[in-house]
C-alpha cells in the first residue's frame, strides 16, 4: 500500500485481547487503517508481506518469543514503531529497539493515538538529531504557511503584534518538534543547562523532588511554553522539567535565543511570557496557602480553560487534560484520596464532567464564581473577557 494514501494504516501487535481491542477501537476512531491486533510475530510478518503499513505499535513479548525479528524488518522496510510493553525502556533486549518512542503498560489509549499522530507526520518529515553542544547556525526565515495554528506564534501574538517576518521567524524555530514520552525528565534539578525547551504539543511542568519521593508541581508547561527564557545565566537547574503527557519538544540552543531577543517585538514578547509565568507562580502559592480543595481544583481548571484557549485548543468550555489526580495532587499540596473527593464534589455540583481525559465545565460562571477566579494575572486583554 502506497504510504502517502489518505488512511494511515497501523499493524498493532499485542499479547493481551482486552488492551488489544481498545487499542484497535481508540485508533479507528482516530482514523486509522488496524493491521491486527496480532499476538504472534509470526501473523504480523505475514501481514508485512501483504500490506505496508504507515506504522506499527508492537509488544516486546509476543506468543511466540521476542519481537527483534519484527522490529528488524519494520527498521528494514523503513516503517516507523513505537513500543507498548511490560519491559522497562532501560530494559531493552538489543540495538532494534534503540531510539524508538516506548511507553510502559498500560498507556492510555489517548496517548497512543496522540504519539501515533506524531509518528505518521515523521514518515514524510523525519525529526532531526536533538541540538548538540555545537554553536547553532544563523536562523532563516522561510515563508509564511500557516499564522494561526502554531501554538508559540499564537501565544506570542497574544501579547504584542508581530510581523509576517517575526512569524516566519518562530515557525522557523518550532519546525522540528521531538516526540518525548510521559514522565521523562527534559533536564533535572543539579544538571547544567544547556539552552532552553519549547512544549508545542502535551503538558510537562517544573517540580521539586523531596528526599522523601513527594513531589510539588509549580508550573503546567503548555503548548506554546517556552520553559526559563534565560535559564541559561544559571550555573546548574534548580528544579527538574518532566513531561506529563506525551509531547512535542523543540530544543532551542541558547545561541538561537540570544537571536531570537534581537526582534523587538519577539523580545518584549517573550518578557511578558516571563512575567505571566511569575505572576501565574504567586497565584498558585495563593491557591495552596489560602483556598479550600474545591477551590483549588476549580481556579486550576478555569485557568487551564483560558491558557488553552489562548492557542487554539480549547472550546469554549472544554479541553483535553491528560492528567492523572496523582498529578492534580501534587499540583494542589492535596492527598490523591481528597483530589478524588475534590472531583466527585465538583461533579455532584454540576460544575465539571471529565469523561477520559476531557473536562467539561458545565457551568463556567459558577466555577469562576467558586473560585474566586480573576484572570487579570494571564494579561490575555480581551481573550479573557468572557
Amino acid at each position: 500500500m502506497n504510504r502517502m494514501s489518505q488512511q494511515p494504516v497501523v499493524l498493532l501487535t499485542e499479547v493481551d485481547p482486552l488492551i488489544g481491542v481498545d487499542l484497535s477501537d481508540a485508533l479507528e476512531k482516530a482514523g486509522y487503517r488496524v493491521l491486527g491486533p496480532v499476538d504472534t510475530m509470526a501473523e504480523a510478518l505475514r501481514h508485512l508481506e501483504q500490506d505496508k503499513p504507515t506504522l506499527a505499535i508492537i509488544d516486546v513479548l509476543l506468543k511466540d518469543g521476542c519481537c527483534t525479528a519484527l522490529a528488524r524488518e519494520l527498521r528494514q522496510r523503513g516503517v516507523p514503531f513505537l513500543v507498548h510493553s511490560d519491559f522497562r525502556q532501560d530494559q531493552r533486549l538489543n540495538g532494534e529497539f534503540q531510539g524508538v518512542p516506548w511507553l510502559s503498560k498500560p498507556a492510555s489509549p489517548e496517548d497512543m493515538v496522540a504519539l501515533c499522530g506524531e509518528l505518521s507526520l515523521a514518515v514524510s518529515a523525519p525529526a532531526p538529531e536533538v541540538p548538540s553542544s555545537k554553536p547553532a547556525a544563523p536562523i532563516r526565515l522561510v515563508h509564511r504557511t500557516t499564522g494561526t495554528s502554531n501554538p508559540f506564534a499564537r501565544k506570542l501574538e497574544g501579547f504584542v503584534a508581530l510581523t509576517d517576518a517575526d512569524r516566519a521567524l518562530l515557525e522557523q524555530i518550532s519546525a522540528s518538534p521531538r516526540i518525548v514520552q510521559p514522565h521523562t525528565d527534559l533536564v533535572r534539578e543539579g544538571d547544567k543547562p544547556d539552552g532552553v525547551f519549547l512544549i508545542m504539543g502535551g503538558f510537562a511542568c517544573r517540580h521539586k523532588l523531596r528526599a522523601s519521593g513527594a513531589h510539588q508541581i509549580m508550573a503546567y508547561l503548555l503548548p506554546g511554553d517556552l520553559c526559563d527564557l534565560d535559564v541559561a545565566l544559571l550555573d546548574t537547574m534548580d528544579h527538574t522539567l518532566t513531561t506529563l503527557s506525551v509531547c512535542r519538544v523543540v530544543h532551542i540552543a541558547p545561541e538561537t535565543v540570544a537571536q531570537l531577543m534581537e526582534h523587538p517585538q519577539i523580545a518584549r514578547a517573550l518578557r511578558m511570557s516571563t512575567l505571566v509565568d511569575e505572576a501565574t507562580l504567586r497565584e498558585w502559592l495563593v491557591n495552596v496557602g489560602r483556598r479550600s480543595a474545591d477551590e483549588r481544583i476549580a481556579h486550576l481548571f478555569c485557568e487551564l480553560l483560558l491558557r488553552l484557549q489562548a492557542v487554539g485548543l480549547a472550546t469554549e468550555n472544554s479541553y483535553e487534560l491528560p492528567l492523572t489526580q496523582v498529578d492534580l495532587a501534587d499540583t494542589t499540596g492535596l492527598t490523591n484520596v481528597h483530589v478524588n473527593r475534590t472531583l466527585q464534589s465538583l461533579r455532584r455540583q454540576g460544575l465539571i464532567e471529565l469523561q477520559g481525559r476531557r473536562l467539561t465545565i458545565l457551568n463556567p460562571p459558577r466555577l469562576r464564581a467558586l473560585a474566586e477566579f480573576k484572570p487579570n494575572y494571564l494579561h490575555l486583554g480581551e481573550r479573557a473577557a468572557a
